[in-house]
């Protein structure tokens, strides 16, 4: 007797509730930078931080994210992604803990650090989560979509909590992720599956002419390497012109958190508005054009930030047509410079180029925190400090609009690739940071 009649094969099936707390775990950690600018006077008022040491709230995330990112990929493989995932989430709840209870900048800034090292596992191991749950198809472009969608939108978020619980007490601020970190640990115990068990096997011998995904080699490539600098001076930029307007407003002209806040709300929204068309905004602008035009942009932001903001007869109004334009340049910048990177190496190398691309990302702010501190300590308003950032602003615009000049091969690596990265949702920038 011969065998039964074979079925159709099992469907997978997505997995909603999973993609919903990795989503919100996003959403936490998009919060933390917009949040720390706008209650950073607040909590240098309440613990006596000299600029010197209170910009680092906002740089110690950003140092964190950098120094962590590059080995994310490399921990998921050796200790599995679930793993990772619920030890970053149960450390990042530890540390806000700390954080709110600190009592000096120091611990306060190492606090910082710590969230911003969970921020860089949880970030890219939660997508890598969902592209491995998730069946290729629409349901897999709306899991990306969403999860994308909740890394800007919490950097609007950011900025609201922030100034409606820094105006009650700084310590809220901290202390918020602790409750949300808890609830998604115990939620992602529940729903991520466990990893496949992984054979040990002997190191890979290098291939002559084989590509290599080492940072060296990934340097060399001309496009990758003017998106990640146009990228650092971009981001530097507008995180810490935001920083240093918020340190002004405030001790110059006694502005709440939350009118900080809205002020500084255009700057954000644009791009958690159009977060889900933002790479078909880039690929029919194309991509040079969208970075070059929103890096020019940028530069004509920094300008318009008034010097004495925040001065008597200096009201909101003398900010907002400089936030605003902030807000259009990183919605045609951001995403651009990230499709830029990735549609630069071959397939098979844009996990290794997209984590080179976001530690350049995040090294902007942390180059230019100290020196925009130095200048805001010795001058007697903000404007040195502005000149700075609008100069790296520019200088970062430079770089872009080299990539509208015509140019010989890009170097390397420079193999043929399947499909571009616009239609690839798993190439979609996986924090903003700034984040964001």
């Amino acid at each position: 007797m011969g065998p039964g009649p074979v079925g159709p094969p099992a469907v997978r099936r997505t997995p909603w509730p999973l993609v919903c707390v990795l989503a919100a775990t996003m959403l936490v950690d998009a919060l933390e930078v917009s949040a720390a600018v706008v209650s950073a006077p607040v909590v240098g008022d309440a613990l006596d931080l000299a600029p010197a040491v209170l910009f680092w709230l906002v740089g110690g995330f950003a140092a964190g994210f950098a120094a962590v990112l590059p080995w994310a990929a490399a921990l998921g493989r050796r200790f599995g992604r679930r793993r990772v995932q619920l030890v970053a989430l149960a450390v990042f709840a530890l540390a806000s803990a700390a954080s709110a209870a600190a009592d000096s900048g120091g611990w306060l800034i190492l606090g910082r650090a710590v969230k911003g090292g969970c921020a860089a596992l949880t970030a890219p191991t939660g997508l890598a989560i969902i592209l491995a749950a998730v069946p290729d198809g629409p349901d897999r472009r709306r899991a990306v979509s969403g999860y994308a969608l909740c890394g800007t939108a919490g950097f609007c978020g950011g900025l609201l909590l922030a100034g409606l619980l820094t105006g009650v007490d700084w310590r809220l601020v901290p202390a918020l992720p602790v409750p949300a970190a808890l609830l998604l640990l115990v939620l992602a115990a529940r729903l991520v599956p466990r990893d496949p068990p992984v054979r040990r096997r002997a190191r890979p011998r290098v291939r002559p002419g084989r590509p290599s995904a080492g940072p060296r080699v990934l340097w060399r490539c001309r496009p990758l390497r003017r998106a990640a600098l146009t990228a650092a001076a971009f981001n530097g930029a507008y995180v810490v012109l935001l920083l240093v307007t918020a340190w002004q407003v405030h001790h110059r002209g006694g502005w709440t958190p939350l009118r900080t806040a809205l002020v500084f709300l255009p700057a954000a929204a644009p791009a958690a508005l159009t977060a889900l068309w933002s790479a078909r905004i880039a690929a029919r602008l194309g991509p040079d054009r969208s970075a070059a035009a929103g890096a020019v942009l940028a530069v004509v932001g920094c300008l318009l930030v008034p010097r004495d903001a925040g001065a008597a007869g200096s009201g909101a109004a003398g900010l907002l047509p400089a936030t605003a334009v902030l807000g259009l340049a990183f919605l045609l910048a951001f995403t651009a410079l990230h499709l830029q990177a990735v549609d630069a190496v071959p397939e098979e190398l844009r996990p290794a180029a997209t984590a080179f691309y976001q530690t350049w990302v995040q090294s902007g702010p942390v180059l230019l925190t100290a020196p925009a501190a130095a200048l805001v300590t010795a001058g007697a308003d903000i404007g040195p400090a502005l000149w700075l950032v609008t100069a790296v602003a520019a200088a970062g615009a430079l770089v872009a609009v080299t990539g509208l000049l015509p140019s010989g091969p890009p170097g390397p690596p420079s193999t043929p690739r399947p499909r571009s990265s616009h239609d690839d949702p798993s190439t979609l920038p996986y924090v903003r940071d700034g984040g964001r």
